[in-house]
């Protein structure tokens, strides 16, 4: 997975459009493959909220950090699934005050709560878009809801060339049913209540995937580690990359991370290398074997060669070192079918 100083906006590549048809063995039925699954894609993305205050007035806010991955097939809208994860500190309804209350006991309790959850189960065609029906998680409280997607674009091309789609809909909720109660701001008189238990939550979701075209930037200056190792290896091989990888690692020390070999070894993917990627990974697992980020890249790795016995085994090392990877949730629950 693509993360760090080499990471764009949240974008996550878990697919690369330049490998094609190169599936996993799922059950008679299940054409699941990587090209189906795209990155949300935050800074394009809204997950907002809107309550009644007093009756009539509209309180709006969002949550601005939030991750997530979801799949969809352009040949049937009801194989949609999504995993999303949202951190509740990052409530912002542009009144500092506010903000602090709904973090609160009082509220969410972002303290001891500090995550929302939306995991989706099925997907429902009807003439106006489609219901995702999935379950949301608010504080210790799960809840079967349907979301209303009222648009989805299809696969699109950007000036860049990514490739993207994007979902618009929303839903209501209680949000007493969900545990959030706001007992101070919860009386009622004369019939109305001061803030309403009924929230209308609003999504405008972009899933991308950085194709090879806009990808070949991370690697075309050739004074940077990432540009000097992935000329390396095009003309001398993986083995001349790693090499200059040591030396350069030798002499800049902690200044060389991670993502200098993840990003050689993604733009190797994209050239439909491999082979050549998965050595590269594999390093750098040996290299930083802490850093939860490489069992992804290599869960993805195995998987474009078609081995799933070992991009499952890798996919769960990244999810067990990191349990907020929203995309490893949303492959494996694919994969282990």
């Amino acid at each position: 997975m693509l993360k760090g100083k080499f990471f764009l906006a949240a974008a996550i590549a878990f697919l690369f459009c330049a490998v094609p048809d190169m599936f996993y063995g799922h059950p008679p039925g299940d054409d699941f493959n990587l090209s189906q699954v795209y990155p949300i894609d935050r800074g394009h993305s809204y997950v907002g909220f809107t309550v009644k205050y007093m009756g009539f007035a509209k309180v709006r806010g969002r949550f601005a950090d939030f991750s997530g991955a979801f799949r969809y097939d352009p040949n049937d809208v009801t194989k949609t699934s999504a995993t999303v994860i949202i951190k509740v500190e990052s409530i912002d309804t542009d009144h500092d005050f506010r903000d602090r209350d709904l973090k609160s006991a009082n509220w969410f309790e972002a303290e001891k709560y500090p995550l929302m959850k939306f995991q989706s189960k099925r997907v429902i065609k009807d003439q106006t878009g489609v219901e995702v029906i999935g379950d949301l998680t608010i504080r210790d409280v799960t809840k079967e809801v349907a979301l209303k997607m009222e648009y989805h674009s299809g696969v699109q091309k950007d000036i860049r060339g990514d490739t993207q789609v994007i979902f618009t809909g929303s839903t209501m909720i209680d949000r007493k049913e969900f545990g959030v109660k706001g007992e101070r701001w919860s009386a009622v008189k004369e019939g109305i209540t001061a803030v309403a238990s009924e929230v209308e939550i609003e999504l405008n979701i972009l899933g991308k995937q950085i194709n090879a075209p806009n990808f070949r930037n991370w690697v075309s200056n050739l004074e940077s580690p990432q540009g000097k190792i992935y000329k390396t290896v095009t003309e001398s091989g993986v083995a001349g990359g790693i090499k200059e990888f040591q030396q350069l690692k030798s002499a800049g020390g902690d200044q060389i991370s991670s993502g200098v070999l993840n990003v050689v070894g993604y733009m190797l993917l994209k050239e439909g290398k491999a082979d050549e990627a998965l050595q590269i990974f594999q390093h750098n697992a040996g290299v930083f074997a802490d850093d939860p980020n490489i069992y992804d890249s290599l869960g993805e790795a195995y998987g474009l060669k078609g081995d799933k016995p070992n991009a499952v085994k890798n996919y769960k090392l990244a999810l067990e070192k990191d349990p907020l990877n929203a995309n490893a949730m949303e492959i494996l629950r694919h994969l282990e079918k």
